[in-house]
């Protein structure tokens, strides 16, 4: 059973547990919230509270990306397109370095860093959150909670939530793409939630071209993973051309569309973040996904941001290692190394690389380069090492 499944199941077990007993338990009173199941459907109450309780684990997980101005322009955005429902919705940013946004029936979305590397602008935020929004406004989650408990899912609900009572230290942040994965959203939904979504996104001025844009990408890293789990996006929110063409034709229909697509404002807010992100994205070993999300970040990045972006895409090969990766990766440092805004690191990994050539001069002039740019670095001593290794630095 997946880990997702897992917590879950964790998180519901004491509501479904309470249900299933002889003798009903004291259910607690209901948030006040107008959006409460609770206060409008009784037997929607069990789904409200397990929500409730995941919040609450959400607030204290080390996960949880606790930067003020970061939170503060994700919650802007979300609040424009949430709209008059905007004191509805609590937002999370998880760090997790995959694509995926879910939101929940008691207002609480959930955005993971690896959205915010993937994206490119603030209209493209927008779009994410607005369709995240449209599932909350048109009740989604509540209606297919309601039909699985009318159905035999039900039955496999409670035999989940059984089965994961001993979880215990599963990671939380498979809470959420559990539950989606749970509801399944029809495609009816998605289109309805697309089109929320998009309402919102021109209504506030952005370029409506963002979401065809996004999802074109995204289509694209899926493509990638054909021997591996699809994209937790696509797990969580049907894929199709159709879909994609449907959000395109939907763009091309607006007359003299709005041209904002707040790249500045987005690079302003995510930029500070941009190196632990694509550690991450390293870290996560999906490096054929990696390799096309970079490499399509590079083609439209600001100069500034050049030299990082191709040192990365040579990381990506390196750690990779397939075939010509090494020679591929010894390219992209030699580039970047002449770019704009590259990191020191580039040149430890040059001088590995011409010291695994037998260039034993040529490597200990790389590696004095790295030294005296990052000299407080973690690996300062083993390289120093390296080098008295070969003779005396320069």
């Amino acid at each position: 059973m997946k880990p997702a499944t897992l917590l879950l199941a964790a998180l519901l077990l004491p509501v479904f547990a309470a249900s299933a007993q002889d003798t009903p338990q004291p259910t607690p009173a209901p948030p006040a919230s107008a959006a409460s199941p609770a206060a409008q459907a009784p037997d929607e109450a069990e789904l409200w509270y397990a929500m409730e309780r995941a919040e609450t684990e959400l607030k204290r997980s080390p996960l949880l990306v606790r930067d003020p101005a970061l939170n503060a322009y994700v919650r802007g955005v979300a609040c424009k397109v949430a709209g008059d429902q905007c004191d509805e919705i609590r937002v999370y940013i998880m760090d997790v370095p995959q694509f995926n946004a879910s939101m929940a029936p008691n207002g609480m979305l959930v955005l993971w860093t690896g959205a915010l590397l993937r994206m490119r602008n603030e209209a493209e935020l927008a779009f994410v959150l607005g369709h995240e929004v449209g599932h909350f406004k048109a009740r989604h989650s509540l209606k297919q909670w309601r039909k699985m408990k009318n159905a035999s899912a039900w039955l496999s609900a409670f035999q989940i939530v059984a089965y994961g009572a001993g979880a215990g230290g599963v990671a939380q942040l498979g809470s959420l793409a559990g539950i989606a994965a749970l509801f399944k959203y029809s495609r009816d939904m998605e289109r309805e939630a697309d089109r929320l979504g998009f309402e919102s996104v021109v209504a506030h001025g952005w370029a409506p071209h963002a979401g065809a844009d996004m999802w074109a990408r995204m289509w694209r890293e899926e493509q990638t993973r054909k021997y591996d789990r699809p994209l937790t996006l696509f797990s969580t929110h049907p894929a199709s051309q159709e879909r994609l063409n449907d959000i395109k034709q939907a763009a091309a229909a607006i007359i003299a569309p709005p041209q904002d697509d707040g790249h500045e404002r987005y690079r302003a807010a995510v930029h500070p973040l941009l190196v632990k992100l694509l550690d991450e994205e390293l870290a996560g070993r999906r490096y054929a996904g990696s390799i096309l999300v970079i490499s399509e970040l590079l083609e439209d990045a600001p100069a500034a941001d050049q030299g990082l972006l191709t040192f990365y895409l040579g990381e990506a090969y390196r750690r990779r290692g397939l075939n010509d990766d090494k020679a591929k990766a010894a390219g992209y440092y030699t580039q970047a190394s002449a770019m704009p805004g590259t990191p020191p690191v580039v040149w430890r990994e040059i001088g590995f690389q011409r010291r695994d050539a037998g260039n034993a001069a040529s490597a200990r002039e790389a590696f004095d380069r790295y030294l005296h740019d990052a000299p407080q670095a973690d690996d300062a001593a083993f390289i120093q090492r390296e080098m008295d290794k070969s003779g005396s630095h320069p």
